[in-house]
């Protein structure tokens, strides 16, 4: 057995007995375990033998895997399914209309040259305009349609700088000129502002679809107003929560971002309540949210350096005073490295491969005509991309390093438990730190984030196991969580041995009504349901329960391997920890393995194709077999045909093909009559498809001998022709 390389555990603080949580983002499993469990764990590391059914445990959740090669392949499969996501994600398209800034604020400004980003007062670079012109403007929403139109979600505009929407003539009209771009190209709009002079722009953004308006305020009246004031010394509080009243009275979506060190931290609390009073805490999270900030790390321009905080500090002292002051729990929930997450949605996060955003879903183009990669690299020369005016010019060996940027492309980081949590860490700070390698990593403290956020969020993530999973009492009386996940799937216990059929739950016989079905409602997910079966216990589990976890198994070891004969394939599935004896997951089983076969002898290798077999084989229901007269197995077969020759409704010899192939098996499957044997029909259906069609022709099958019969108390023994002879 392999361990799993992302496993994270966690021990569980002030509790009476001792605690652990475990976690892999690659699996997407989360559990809890006590201190024996713990123990066993340990002694599996370790090479030590163990308790079968917890191995079989730790297997069906992924945090470990019978060969390197399966652990590999889930590995690609979180990566796969990753770089999917970045594809359809909304790429951000930022706009630098001046490098010039209405504030100066003490952590910002002092002690920055012209060159820097944010600057106390309006100036000019080497005698160039400090505002963007309109031919510029042209020139980037012309860049923008023809770079950025083709992808499946279309990008957003966001107005950054300096300070986008300062109040003066010039600055209002060139505003006013980059929304009526966007409103002609139908983007929306977004902006990240100090707020100070927001309300002078709230009646125009009425024109256009916003997406969300940042503001900063970094404390109480008092306390903000030391940090972001003007350069002569003008507090700013009350005009930004003016702008903040007007942006929400318009429903423009609020991010309110907070930059926090040891100086304010402690005043966020102030800040915290008198937003509460104000009644934005309770808005919906899409017309209100929060952000803490910390972005000074990206530059050496702190004026009190005695003030800042590690991330670990900044989150713990954040925690802290949460459990103080319950406001402040409504004023921001910390994600914690994904922690709020799983306790606010029952999910696990995505594996994160990249985290820095830079040309994948950022892009920053400023007034001079020049490109960046992002937001912490903008103005810096060393990170110049090119240009999209007053020509296009295009560093393409830059942007193809930013772009491969990730935890498979930096060397330190592929052995690195952490690594698709961490993600890299920022491509600018992480250049910043070794001599500009944009190849290197920003390690970012997971351990310690982890361990801050899972006991920080522990009372919800204790209610959410015994909201799922009723607690077993131990023999001193104390109440023990076992191992757990808190997520859409089967919760089952560690210590109860697999069983191999009937009721999922109990393991009692399974009843099948005849007449009309009953309405039930599934013991895993809640769901309701009509059903022809449930068991003699009354419980009833749904299709996509029953199924749950396995297919990903199954699709693990049909992405990983290059076993070209159908049946062996078969058979290595037959042998997978958590295959029930019955059940649905075999009408994905026969066309995903009769794809793959075909794939690994014809090397027309496409994963695709695989996950979209065992898609379609989850929409045949349950019982079919009985129900329906047409076995799901036997579907599959015809399944294999129209994936392998892309049918639809409208082919012609290939609808034929595929109908004959579900035929065929139907007519070999239906010489045995029953009761049913999810395996026999399996392997009935993909022998017929061997048969029938010529996808395998002139290839030497190996002989199936069932070794399972034993599990099958229906089993017809010599009338099945797999049945082994004595």
């Amino acid at each position: 057995m392999f361990s799993a390389k992302n496993n994270i555990i966690v021990k569980i603080q002030n509790r009476q007995q001792p605690g652990y949580a475990i976690l892999n983002p690659i699996s997407g499993s989360f559990d809890l375990m006590d201190e024996n469990e713990y123990r066993k764990l340990q002694h599996i590391i370790d090479g030590e033998a163990s308790d079968k059914d917890f191995e079989a445990y730790l297997l069906e959740r992924g945090y470990a895997f019978e060969t390197k090669e399966l652990h590999d392949a889930a590995i690609e499969k979180a990566y796969t399914e990753f770089n999917e996501e970045i594809n359809k994600s909304q790429v951000q398209l930022m706009l630098v209309p001046t490098y010039g800034c209405n504030l100066a604020c003490t952590y910002c400004y002092q002690g920055r040259g012209s060159e820097d980003s944010a600057l106390a007062v309006p100036v000019t670079r080497d005698n160039r305009p400090n505002l963007i012109t309109k031919e510029i403007v042209d020139a980037f929403f012309d860049y923008a349609r023809t770079n950025f139109s083709h992808g499946q979600v279309k990008p957003f505009i966001t107005l950054f700088g300096g300070e986008p929407l300062v109040n003066s003539p010039a600055q209002r009209k060139i505003v006013n000129y980059i929304l009526d771009k966007c409103a002609e190209e139908n983007y929306e709009f977004s902006a990240v502002t100090n707020g100070v002079d927001f309300l002078e722009y709230a009646d125009l953004l009425k024109k256009i679809r916003v997406k969300e308006i940042q503001f900063t305020l970094d404390g109480s009246r008092d306390v903000h107003d030391k940090r972001r004031a003007t350069a002569n010394k003008k507090g700013t509080f009350d005009k930004i929560i003016a702008s903040i009243e007007a942006a929400v009275n318009n429903k423009f979506p609020v991010n309110l971002r907070s930059v926090v060190d040891m100086e304010n931290i402690r005043d966020i609390v102030n800040l915290a309540k008198y937003l509460d009073t104000k009644g934005w805490l309770d808005l919906p999270p899409e017309l209100f949210k929060t952000q803490i900030g910390r972005n000074y790390e990206l530059f050496d321009c702190y004026a009190k350096p005695q003030h800042l905080m590690t991330q670990v500090e900044l989150w713990s002292e954040f925690a802290a005073l949460s459990r103080t002051y319950p406001v402040l729990a409504k004023f921001h929930r910390p994600d914690f490295k994904g922690i709020r997450h799983l306790v606010d949605t029952s999910d696990m996060y995505m594996a994160s491969f990249d985290t820095c955003p830079a040309c994948k879903t950022e892009w920053v183009f400023d007034l001079y005509g020049n490109i960046y990669g992002c937001t912490a690299s903008c103005g810096r020369e060393e990170y110049l991309l090119g240009t999209f005016w007053p020509e296009v010019s295009l560093n393409n060996g830059a942007i193809d390093t930013w772009q491969k940027r990730n935890v498979k492309s930096i060397p330190k980081c592929r052995d690195c438990e952490y690594d698709v949590i961490c993600g890299g860490g920022c491509g600018v700070v992480a250049a910043n730190r070794h001599n500009g390698d944009i190849l290197s990593p920003d390690c970012r403290p997971v351990q310690e984030l982890l361990e801050t956020g899972i006991n920080h969020y522990m009372e919800e993530i204790i209610a959410m196991t015994e909201d799922d999973h009723k607690e077993e009492s131990t023999d001193a009386g104390a109440k023990k969580v076992s191992l757990h996940r808190p997520a859409k799937a089967q919760l089952a216990s560690c210590c109860t041995p697999e069983k191999t059929e009937g009721c999922v739950i109990c393991g009692k016989d399974l009843v099948y009504s005849s007449n009309t079905p009953s309405k039930e409602i599934c013991a895993i997910c809640g769901q309701h349901f009509e059903t022809y079966v449930k068991c003699s216990q009354g419980h009833f589990v749904c299709d996509t329960c029953h199924s749950a976890d396995i297919l990903s198994k199954i699709e693990q070891l049909l992405t990983a391997g290059s076993e070209k004969d159908p049946v062996v394939l078969t058979q290595k599935i037959f042998e997978l920890p958590g295959l029930k004896m019955h059940g649905p997951e075999y009408h994905s089983i026969v066309p995903a393995v009769l794809v793959t076969a075909w794939q690994n002898k014809t090397g027309k290798r496409d994963a695709s194709k695989i996950k979209e077999a065992l898609r379609r084989g989850k929409d045949i229901k349950g019982g079919a077999c009985g129900f329906n007269g047409a076995c799901g197995a036997a579907v599959g077969s015809g399944t294999a045909v129209s994936i392998i020759e892309s049918v639809t409704p409208m082919s012609k010899s290939e609808r034929g093909a595929a109908n004959i192939a579900t035929g065929s098996a139907l007519l070999e499957i239906g010489k045995y009559g029953g009761p049913r044997c999810c395996k026999r029909e399996a392997i009935t259906s993909i022998e017929s498809f061997i048969q029938t069609t010529g996808y395998f022709k002139g290839m030497q099958k190996e002989e199936y001998i069932c070794k399972q019969h034993g599990n099958n108390k229906d089993c017809i023994h010599q009338k099945c022709p797999y049945f082994p002879i004595n």
